[in-house]
């Protein structure tokens, strides 16, 4: 999906489009340096980055809500969906390069953007009404981790690869779910996996 189709699918504000637009020349520049995407996925970042952050949005009815990035990298999808209107979203990631980078990019636009640089497992006595993450780790640690970070209604929003539908069996064997497997409307033929109650086995 070209950038004029993204712009127009999720009905971009003037404002949004050049905040996304100085996301995108910050993660060139610094990627340099960095490598904090892959390469190759520079050229297409409108779909590959932007659209496919973008389309949790289709699940995310309220701005208003609480939301958690696991291993949010580059800020992707958290600091899209921020710039979208999610501004209580938390995210995090181990690695303070990546954490310092979202920061930069926050202070540099005058928005306030919650990071915190730790490991998942660390955090205690956080509840949100959605957990998202992007190629963070496989789905039975996913379920591992959200479950400290779940209320009664809390939905689990992931951006999985191709290798999603072997996750999902893997995981069954362990916990007990419901979920709904939606095509990613970016290449590369991901899904988004919404998962609602879950329990340990």
């Amino acid at each position: 999906m070209d950038k004029n189709t993204v712009i127009k699918k999720y009905n971009l504000s003037r404002n949004q489009i050049d905040l996304i637009d100085s996301y995108i020349l910050k993660l060139t520049k610094s990627n340099q340096i960095h490598n904090l995407v892959g390469p190759s996925t520079i050229d297409v970042a409108w779909d590959r980055h932007i659209n496919d952050s973008l389309q949790l949005s289709e699940f995310i009815l309220k701005k208003n809500v609480s939301i958690i990035d696991f291993g949010t990298g580059a800020g992707l999808p958290g600091v899209i969906l921020y710039i979208l209107g999610y501004t209580n979203i938390l995210l995090i990631d181990s690695k303070m390069k990546k954490i310092n980078f979202i920061k930069e990019f926050a202070h540099e636009q005058n928005l306030e953007i919650k990071t915190i640089c730790t490991r998942v497992e660390k955090i205690k006595n956080q509840k949100f009404d959605f957990i998202i993450c992007r190629a963070f780790a496989p789905l039975i640690k996913l379920l591992d981790y959200s479950r400290f970070f779940t209320k009664t209604n809390t939905s689990l929003l992931f951006l999985k690869g191709r290798n999603v539908k072997k996750e999902i069996y893997d995981a069954k064997k362990l916990f007990n779910f419901e979920y709904s497997l939606y095509p990613s409307k970016s290449e590369g033929d991901g899904f988004v996996l919404k998962i609602n109650k879950y329990k340990k086995l």
